[in-house]
């Protein structure tokens, strides 16, 4: 259903643009879009790679095994229906150190692997499922990989300026979205 909205959006688009005369443009900007579409693409996918082995390295060292301990106060608070799950703990882990150095991408494995380890069965999402998902949509990042490298790739000379204004906002997401999970869902069974 999307690809035809997209499709019939894209068409409109070009239909106006030459038939207000501006056709030398759309044909312009159509290929100047694929290209830059590609550069796009090849600066994000190497961001992504780099940062992913970086994950799956702390992960076969037993890093987020370290972090989960860290995190492991908060986690039962937040999670008490799965405190004691060291699967659905550790991917938790995972997915929250990748989303905090703004690697939503390659969190999405991690966050794949909780989800599955915390599914007791049944058609809908328990408690903890819908808490997680409210952290990784509405997650803190303290290094804002993906932000940076498009400012980068885009001219920017201090593609990190924008780290504070980030740090507030998705603070205060996560801080609104938990709270509103935990009273939609109940904080306690």
């Amino acid at each position: 259903m999307m690809n035809f909205v997209w499709a019939i959006l894209t068409l409109i688009a070009i239909l106006f643009g030459v038939l207000l005369g501006n056709g030398d443009l759309v044909a312009a900007s159509v290929l100047s879009g694929g290209e830059a579409a590609v550069k796009l693409l090849l600066t994000l996918a190497g961001t992504i790679s780099v940062w992913s082995g970086i994950m799956a390295i702390a992960d076969n060292c037993g890093i987020t095994n370290g972090l989960s301990i860290l995190f492991k106060p908060v986690l039962k608070f937040l999670f008490p229906d799965h405190k004691n799950n060291k699967e659905a703990m550790n991917a938790i882990s995972t997915n929250i150190t990748a989303n905090l150095i703004g690697l939503g991408n390659a969190a999405t494995p991690a966050g794949l692997k909780a989800v599955a380890a915390m599914h007791n069965g049944g058609d809908t999402a328990n408690r903890g499922m819908s808490v997680f998902v409210v952290m990784n949509t509405s997650s803190i990042q303290l290094v804002p990989t993906t932000i940076a490298a498009l400012r980068l790739s885009n001219g920017s000379s201090s593609p990190m300026e924008i780290a504070p204004c980030i740090w507030i906002s998705s603070v205060a997401a996560l801080a609104v979205g938990i709270m509103a999970t935990k009273i939609c869902t109940g904080f306690t069974r």
